[in-house]
């Protein structure tokens, strides 16, 4: 299977400091570099495709290359105006024949080359269009703050019989355009944090097709959210009864017009 890492800042891309996230230092080298080495080493990658800043990229690659040994395949492709206008671009370069590619940003350094061959090979895209990686919030604990212990602890989705983090891994083939309208429309407004996102997500479910039967769990879901953040987790457990994990796969499949 081949890669894409998406190291794009343009449009909805949040910067930190003023920065493209991709090229903010870890141990002295670009969060994009220890994405690479993680795909690099992984067994389950072919040819690595790296999306943005191409003159950027490619010198971060060539200071990086006395200290890391990379020996796969590596293209590098300018980035075009959007999430989506680069997904397509670069899935054009990196897919044969509709083939599935798996997709991650830039800015997840602590990616390893395990987390990624155990991903892949628990994603059946025999029977799906597109896999999203999520973990439990029962294995994200040992990473909360402490008494005495910085951490980090963050947001969640809450469904009927578990809580995730979505993880950032994607596999996916694509084949709809449809598809892709609504994966940059949810991207533009992922920063659920914000009340105005919220009402913007409502009012893009509202327009899209198959959106409406998505809205009502979308509602529900953001109860559950708020409610635990307030402690009242009985009263969110309310919010999450109906949210089966087989409810939400068979609402995005409609929305996505894919197989989820």
């Amino acid at each position: 299977m081949n890669a894409i890492i998406l190291a794009g800042d343009r449009k909805s891309a949040l910067p930190l400091h003023g920065m493209n996230k991709a090229f903010l230092l870890l141990e002295g080298w670009p969060m994009f570099i220890h994405v690479l080495t993680a795909l690099n080493q992984s067994k389950s990658i072919e040819t690595i495709y790296i999306i943005g800043h191409r003159k950027a990229i490619i010198e971060g690659i060539e200071k990086a290359l006395p200290v890391f040994l990379f020996t796969k395949n590596i293209e590098v492709l300018e980035q075009k105006e959007s999430l989506i206008q680069n997904i397509v671009y670069a899935y054009g370069h990196a897919s044969r024949s509709q083939d599935p590619v798996l997709f991650l940003p830039a800015d997840i350094p602590l990616v390893t080359s395990e987390e990624i061959d155990a991903f892949i090979s628990m994603s059946d895209m025999n029977q799906y269009d597109y896999c999203l990686g999520v973990t439990s919030s029962e294995h994200l604990k040992r990473f909360y703050p402490k008494l005495n212990e910085p951490g980090i602890k963050m947001p969640y989705l809450y469904l009927k019989d578990n809580v995730y983090r979505m993880n950032n891994l994607h596999i996916a083939r694509l084949s709809c355009q449809t598809a892709g309208s609504i994966i940059q429309t949810i991207y533009n407004h992922r920063r659920q944090n914000s009340i105005w996102n919220r009402i913007k997500m409502v009012l893009a479910l509202l327009k899209a097709d198959h959106g409406r039967s998505l809205l009502l769990s979308y509602l529900l879901a953001q109860c559950a959210v708020l409610l635990s953040r307030f402690g009242l987790h009985r009263i969110a457990t309310l919010f999450r009864k109906p949210l089966s994990l087989d409810r939400v796969e068979k609402e995005f499949s409609s929305l996505l017009q894919m197989r989820f």
